[in-house]
Order: C-alpha cells, then structure tokens, then sequence
C-alpha cells in the first residue's frame, strides 16, 4: 500500500466518523457564571454625599513613591476576607476602567463608581488603572492617586492588587462596607 492510498483510507475513516457532526449554534456555546456589570459612566457627576467632596484640593501623590502591588485594609478586617480578596475569589459584581483618563476625569469616575456602588449594595469590584505605560517617564499616574483616594473614601474597606487575568498590577479588587 502507499501513502497516497493510506491517506486516502485515513481521509475516507475520518469523513466517515464525522458525518454526524453537527456545527455547535451560537446559542449553545457555554457562558461563564462571571457578571460584570460596568457602573454608569455617562456622567460624572458625584452625588452629594457625606464624604465625597469633589471640590476639595487632590491629594499630593508622589508617582515614584507608588508600591508595584497595592494593598490596604482597615482595622477589624477578617484576614480571612483579605486572603479571599487578594486570591480575587469573590464575585466581581461591577468594575470600573480609567484608561485614558486624566486625572481629574479619573477622580471624579472613581468617586462616582464609588457613591454608585454604595446606593447598590455591590461589595466587591474590580477598578482597572492601568500600569502606567502610556504616562510620561512609563511611571503610573491614575494608579498612584488611586491608591491614595480609595484610602480616603470611608465606604472602601480594603483593597489589594489583582490577579493577572483580572488586570495584575493595572487594577485593583475592592471591598466595600455593606449597605445596611
């Protein structure tokens, strides 16, 4: 036999045990349990609530100061909880994405994610600032103040640096209070 009659033959075995195979319809593919929703983004502006004044002075944030991986916690936070949140193993119910912002744009974005996500009762959330390749000198910007405004928003329990397929290092997972 040769090895045009062997490919033949294998040819022939191959279309014969896929002559049953039907295409998989669009409708049937599987879908991932994973649902973020992003929080509106079309305007913003903050609503008037105790703790988001958005006239008050930015922060004085060193870009060279800002650590690679971001972390922060308030006091009385389980250790457990923050294990859970630095594996990103918590349902990402909204996420936020600053990239090609400014600074004032991504603040007042942030603060608005921030006041939307308190009314919704959404306790965990992914913020994308990116890494910073695009800003001068390859330093991050948004990320540096980001670290330093979630600090100060009273309704962010904690935060830390994402998983690599969440963003790594260009986002952050967060842990709001609960909307009692």
């Amino acid at each position: 036999m040769s090895d045009d009659e062997i490919q033949d033959d294998e040819r022939d075995a191959f279309l014969k045990e896929m002559a049953q195979v039907k295409p998989i319809k669009s409708g049937n593919k599987v879908s991932h349990n994973i649902k973020r929703k992003p929080v509106s983004n079309k305007t913003h502006i903050v609503p008037e609530k105790q703790g988001y004044d958005v006239d008050d002075n930015y922060s004085e944030v060193l870009v060279e100061d800002c650590p690679e991986h971001l972390s922060f916690s308030r006091s009385g936070i389980q250790h457990a909880m923050l294990k859970k949140l630095r594996q990103g193993k918590n349902p990402i119910e909204a996420h936020l994405d600053l990239h090609g912002m400014t600074v004032a744009e991504a603040r007042q974005a942030l603060l608005y994610f921030i006041a939307e996500c308190e009314d919704l009762g959404y306790r965990y959330t992914l913020v994308v600032h990116g890494k910073g390749y695009s800003s001068p000198n390859n330093k991050p910007v948004i990320k540096a103040y980001v670290n330093s405004w979630l600090r100060d928003s009273a309704s962010v329990l904690a935060f830390c640096s994402a998983r690599p397929s969440d963003g790594g290092t260009g986002a952050v997972y967060l842990l709001h209070k609960k909307n009692c």
